[in-house]
C-alpha cells in the first residue's frame, strides 16, 4: 500500500509437478517506497538446462528492484548481479563436469517494471518470455489491454534469448532488451507471469474463454487457489513448469 495512490502486490509460485518447493527456478520480487508511492517489481525464469539458474534469477531479480536504471540502461548494469554469481558459484566443490557445466554460466528470462506515482505511470523491461499483461476493469469485465513483451501465445517454444550471467562477446542482451509503458487505471491491474503460465494466459484469450478474472484477486487470494489455477491449466496442456505470477492491483481511493 501506498500514500501516492493504493495499490497492492501479491506474488503466488510452485515448482514443476513432481518436484519439491527447493527445485522451483523462478524468482521474483519486489519492492516499494511508501512515502512516494512508488515500486519495482520483476519475475525472471531461470533455464533449466544451465546450471545454478535459479541462483541467477533470484539474483536478477534483485538487482533490478534495488536499482534505479530503466529503459534501454536496465541491463547495462549487471556486472555486480554476475560477479556474485560468480563468486558463489566459484566457491562451491564440484565434480569436473558439473564446473565445465557452471564455466558456460546461467540463463534467465526477464521481465521487469517501474511504477512512478505520477500520474500512475510505468515503464517495463523484458528479455526472452516472462511476460506483463495490463488488465482493465473489474470483476467479469475484467478484460486484457496489453500483453507485453509477447502477445500470441504460438510465440512461446521458440528458443528466446536469454540473459546470461556471464558477459561473453555476441552475447549482448541489449539488442533484445523490449520495452513498454504506460499507466495504470483507477480500476487496473498488472500481471507478471513466467512462461508456461503466460502462455496458457494468453491460449485462454484466443479461444475466446479469458481466464484474466480467474488469475485476478477474485478468483487468486491465496496458495491454495493459485494452485487449484496451476492444475487446471495443465489439465488444459500447459507444459509442466515452474510457474509464477506476481499481481499489481490498483485499490479504490
Amino acid at each position: 500500500m501506498s500514500s501516492g495512490f493504493p495499490f497492492a502486490i501479491e506474488a503466488f509460485c510452485c515448482p514443476k509437478a513432481g518436484n519439491r518447493p527447493e527445485e522451483y527456478e523462478d524468482a521474483w520480487a519486489f519492492r516499494t517506497d511508501g512515502a512516494a508511492g512508488s515500486a519495482r517489481v520483476a519475475v525472471a525464469d531461470g533455464a533449466t538446462e544451465s546450471s545454478f539458474s535459479k541462483l541467477w534469477a533470484i539474483l536478477l531479480v534483485e538487482s533490478w528492484v534495488r536499482g534505479r536504471a530503466g529503459g534501454p540502461e536496465a541491463l547495462s548494469r549487471l556486472e555486480g548481479a554476475r560477479r556474485l554469481w560468480r563468486r558463489k558459484v566459484g566457491g562451491r566443490k564440484l565434480p569436473w563436469y558439473a564446473a565445465e557445466k557452471a564455466s558456460r554460466g546461467a540463463h534467465a528470462a526477464f521481465v521487469g517494471l517501474a511504477l512512478d506515482p505520477a500520474g500512475r505511470r510505468w515503464s517495463a523491461a523484458a528479455v526472452g518470455d516472462c511476460c506483463l499483461f495490463e488488465l482493465h476493469g473489474v470483476g467479469p469485465g475484467l478484460r486484457l489491454a496489453r500483453a507485453f513483451p509477447l502477445t500470441r501465445s504460438e510465440e512461446f517454444g521458440s528458443s528466446p534469448f536469454l540473459v546470461g550471467s556471464i558477459a561473453r562477446g555476441g552475447d549482448d542482451p541489449s539488442p533484445h532488451l523490449r520495452l513498454a509503458e504506460g499507466s495504470l487505471p483507477h480500476h487496473g491491474t498488472l500481471l507478471f507471469a513466467s512462461d508456461a503460465l503466460s502462455a496458457w494466459l494468453l491460449a485462454r484469450e484466443e479461444r475466446g474463454e479469458p481466464a484474466w478474472e480467474a488469475a485476478s484477486r477474485l478468483g487468486v487470494a491465496d496458495a491454495i487457489d493459485f494452485e487449484a489455477l496451476v492444475t487446471r491449466a495443465r489439465e488444459e496442456g500447459a507444459r509442466n513448469d515452474d510457474m509464477t505470477l506476481l499481481r499489481l492491483t490498483s485499490l479504490p481511493d
